[in-house]
């Protein structure tokens, strides 16, 4: 008799297209109440007294979700749609009024114009090129009414090296696990999961890609742009950056 023996076979997702839908349990480190403490704080700061805002890259809407919390007309844009169904189920349970739209960075035209955009927890890393970069700078303008602001931040190449350039973590949560492996080549960051669904059963590797620039880059962009620089910060504070800061906060006007 002879004996088959099948493999389970691993699904290749894009980014966030599986892990979409534990997501929120993966990132539960996260504060968004003081990353938007933060926003608010960047406002002040730069005289802008908004009553919309946009959210791009806004993920599962956790922070559009705070930020509405306070007062304010949030919309989101991402592009993954699978990060904004998680979303908009989280806005329906919680009866906000928040638009959700999936929209890419690059894929910003007709939507309203806003007070201020915002775009968080380095996502515009996920620009693999200058060339996207100096785009994103001319949609983001688009939606942004005049006098109005754009906060993002970047992570640098200390926050690669100093916390992913070889962090490897196991964690198990209501049917599922994963491992997630983080590394640092060549300027790129990569987060590669690998999950595994209990029902139905399934496996499904993800690997994240995330250009790290030096802060010369992103500045030079911005001179290329439309946008004015009217500051830059270290992390969450108002002090000067660096390269050896772990995050780089981005205030332009519009």
């Amino acid at each position: 008799m002879r004996l088959y023996v099948f493999e389970k076979k691993t699904t290749e997702a894009t980014p966030y297209s599986s892990l979409a839908t534990i997501y929120d349990f993966v990132m539960r480190h996260v504060d968004y109440v003081h990353w938007a403490d933060h926003v608010e704080a960047l406002i002040l700061r730069h005289n802008l007294v908004p009553s919309t805002m946009i959210d791009v890259a806004c993920g599962t809407a956790s922070l559009a979700v705070e930020l509405t919390k306070r007062g304010y007309r949030v919309n989101g844009a991402d592009a993954c749609d699978e990060m904004l169904d998680v979303g908009r189920s989280k806005v329906l349970e919680g009866g906000y009024e928040i638009g959700l739209y999936h929209r890419s960075f690059l894929e910003l035209e007709r939507l309203e114009r806003h007070d201020c955009a915002v775009s968080l927890y380095d996502s515009v890393n996920y620009l693999m090129c200058v060339e996207d970069i100096d785009r994103m700078f001319e949609n983001v303008h688009g939606i942004v009414h005049r006098g109005g602001l754009f906060i993002f931040d970047v992570c640098t190449e200390t926050n690669s090296i100093r916390h992913f350039r070889d962090m490897r973590e196991r964690e198990r949560g209501d049917g599922f696990s994963y491992v997630r492996h983080s590394y640092f080549e060549e300027g790129v960051q990569y987060n590669d999961f690998k999950i595994k669904f209990d029902e139905p059963r399934q496996d499904v590797h993800e690997l994240h890609q995330q250009r790290i620039y030096p802060l010369r880059e992103i500045k030079a962009a911005i001179d290329r742009s439309a946008f004015a620089l009217e500051a830059a910060y270290d992390g969450f504070s108002f002090r000067e950056p660096s390269e050896e800061s772990d995050r780089v906060h981005f205030v332009l006007r519009a």
